[in-house]
């Protein structure tokens, strides 16, 4: 039976800094677990389905808050009345996380079922009882878009060691022993993107923020950079503790210069002014980097992509107006199963 494979060939790092991790004892099933924000269930969404078109059973499971970052969440696990900002309204951490289970399906389970409700009310589930659900052997932190407050060399303020160790804590001893963990490179915007977003001049322009479209696409293209480069730092500085990157930023990033790949959405982006993955193929492309990375497959193991891409267009302060469905075609897959595996290859 096919296993996962721990070692990984990525661009953004040199053949003397690769990493390898020991493989986990062989099960008939392996268990991956994404921990992040939105991003995290953009990027995981069709890793099952995936998995099982090339015949290697998984169970993938997310525990995601909404616009968080992990340094919220590690502050936020037993500290029950701990909030951060999202959207400018207070979010409770310790119990609002949604948790997506696909058991080699297309398809989630979620808790909770009926939608996701955060805030000083939230509806949700702890990190505590995610993690506890599944014998989970591999995990894969997501940073966000300023994945530098991580690297301490530069000024970072959160040593993400804290969370693995805190991590390995709620899981049973026999689990956490086997259990490996790893970093998810993210993506930036595409050029022409119109989400001006502060932490992004803050953290990578020294406060200054662009004073044009082009100095923004300028930063844009910075920002992709540095989360390469900034991503490898974290890495080392986590130590044992990170086993492996899965480059989903280097994968998009590539698929946007492609001109058919790029016409999926707003270059592969839910829409112009939103920070989300568009539906279908661009969730697709990055998924594949996921399963590049940690399952031993090759691209024509692949049968599976999703029939149709959706794109959510939207206007003023994110009020949707309208969803355009276009259907995907074998050989756009193929072309994104390319260009995803030259990104992890």
């Amino acid at each position: 039976m096919k296993r996962f494979l721990l070692f990984v060939v990525c661009v953004l790092i040199g053949a003397s800094e690769i990493k390898a991790a020991e493989p986990v004892a062989k099960t008939d099933t392996l268990y991956i677990l994404g921990v992040g924000n939105s991003w995290t269930r953009d990027s995981m969404r069709w890793l099952s389905a995936i998995a099982k078109s090339a015949g290697v059973p998984v169970v993938v499971g997310h525990a995601y808050l909404g616009g968080s970052t992990l340094e919220n969440q590690y502050n936020g696990i037993d500290n029950l009345s701990y909030t951060y900002k999202h959207r400018n309204i207070d979010q409770v951490v310790h119990s609002t996380y949604q948790y997506w289970l696909y058991n080699c399906s297309e398809n989630p389970k979620k808790t909770p079922n009926k939608g996701y409700r955060n805030g000083l009310n939230g509806i949700g589930v702890t990190l505590e009882s995610v993690v506890a659900d599944k014998p989970w052997e591999i995990v894969v932190l997501q940073p966000e878009s300023t994945a530098r407050r991580y690297n301490l060399a530069k000024g970072g303020t959160f040593d993400l060691n804290l969370l693995v160790e805190r991590i390995k804590k709620m899981m049973k001893p026999e689990v956490a022993d086997k259990a490996r963990f790893g970093l998810m490179v993210p993506f930036s915007y595409p050029k022409g993107n119109t989400d001006y977003r502060k932490h992004l001049y803050t953290m990578y322009n020294n406060g200054v923020a662009p004073a044009s479209q082009a100095e923004w696409d300028a930063l844009y293209e910075k920002v992709h950079h540095l989360l390469q480069s900034d991503t490898r730092e974290i890495g080392k500085a986590m130590g044992d503790n990170c086993q492996f990157y899965v480059n989903v930023g280097l994968a998009i990033y590539n698929a946007r210069q492609d001109k058919h790949l790029s016409q999926s959405g707003y270059k592969l982006q839910r829409s112009q002014n939103n920070t989300h993955l568009s539906e279908g193929l661009a969730m697709y492309i990055a998924s594949l980097a996921y399963a590049y990375t940690l399952l031993d497959i090759k691209q024509e193991d692949v049968k599976f992509y999703p029939k149709y891409s959706k794109d959510v267009q939207l206007t003023g302060d994110r009020g949707t107006t309208d969803i355009i469905t276009v259907e995907n075609t074998p050989a756009l897959a193929k072309k994104a199963r390319k260009v995803a595996w030259k990104a992890c290859k």
